[in-house]
């Protein structure tokens, strides 16, 4: 239900005297959230619901000084005083956050592993948990790999407690299912954060559709245990082999490209219908490339625009990376590769 006018002035005017004692600076701002949020994760574990909701009222008020006095806004981008506050006040990648922090981790329930991305700060977005796979081969609650799931505050019970109780109601209610092929292709090619790097065993992550280079054969095979060591000796030297020949492949497409690759700069020097004439003459930079295709997808090489908003706030008015067009090769002359500097 939407807000009256005469709610927001009072909860205006709430944000107002709580902000009227806090500081001024943004980093005095940014460690008043943080202790909020330590307050709120307290007040959690202890069933407190009235110290949740003050330290909820103060985090927001917090974000209501921080964007100018109001909350509009707040939300509008990744410079915009909510995110700044959210991002300061998040967890450190995989560690399990505090409710009222976002956060990455890892839960294992039933011998499936999830990475969970929580939360997004304080409020509605507070008790969002997004489940991943992290084994693409084994089952999953979800046959895409991903599911989302929300939630509320739970008194007494930690961030990752929760989610492994949520993990494994939905594994009793259903029963796990492998991760469709085009799901598990498609996921294969996102790699996992830095932090899950260690992980024991490590993760799986081989695609349901293995592409096999000229030259090469795919075998299954079940071999007696005193032969599986040469096996997967040969398995190894066929893995690096088939990498340095995708490597070359894609060296010689490059080559066969003419020098386009993501980051280049290009000039247009032609174009499909005379109604984009106007195009010609125009710097770009490729942000993807089809060789099989001959395209290029590429932005304008131009600054972002700023201005100032009504609350003195400088925010973006238009960025080109925002706007992106395809180019055939033969519609491009190459400028620069990418690290060069702009002639």
């Amino acid at each position: 239900m939407k807000k009256t006018t005469s709610q927001r002035d009072e909860r205006d005017e709430l944000m107002a005297e709580l902000a009227a004692s806090m500081p001024t600076d943004r980093v005095g701002l940014l460690d008043l959230a943080r202790a909020a949020v330590a307050e709120l994760h307290a007040g959690v574990m202890a069933c407190d619901d009235a110290a949740v909701e003050r330290a909820t009222t103060r985090y927001e008020a917090v974000t209501w000084k921080l964007n100018g006095g109001t909350f509009f806004g707040c939300q509008g981008g990744p410079e915009a005083a909510g995110c700044v506050i959210d991002r300061h006040c998040s967890a450190a990648p995989g560690d399990v956050p505090c409710w009222g922090q976002a956060g990455q981790f890892l839960v294992e329930v039933e011998g499936l592993r999830a990475l969970v991305d929580f939360g997004g700060g304080v409020g509605v977005m507070g008790s969002h948990f997004e489940f991943n796979a992290v084994d693409l081969d084994k089952p999953f609650i979800s046959e895409t790999g991903y599911r989302s799931h929300f939630d509320r505050l739970r008194g007494g019970m930690t961030v990752d407690a929760v989610a492994g109780a949520i993990f494994a109601a939905i594994l009793k209610e259903k029963r796990p299912k492998l991760i469709e092929p085009e799901s598990r292709d498609r996921l294969a090619g996102y790699a996992l954060p830095d932090w899950t790097a260690d992980l024991i065993p490590p993760a799986r992550r081989e695609p349901a559709t293995v592409e096999v280079p000229t030259g090469f054969v795919l075998v299954d095979v079940v071999l007696p245990a005193h032969r599986a060591f040469i096996a997967r000796k040969w398995a190894a030297e066929a893995k690096a082999k088939i990498k340095a020949a995708e490597a070359a492949e894609l060296y010689a497409k490059e080559e066969a490209a003419g020098g386009f690759r993501p980051g280049a700069r290009c000039e247009v020097v032609s174009v499909h219908h005379h109604a984009f004439k106007g195009e010609v003459g125009k710097k770009i930079i490729i942000t993807k490339v089809s060789h099989d295709t001959r395209q290029v997808w590429a932005h304008d090489d131009r600054p972002p625009r700023y201005r100032v908003n009504r609350n003195g706030r400088k925010v973006t008015e238009y960025d080109p990376r925002c706007v992106q067009s395809c180019y055939g090769f033969d519609q491009l002359r190459l400028l620069s590769s990418p690290g060069e500097n702009k002639s």
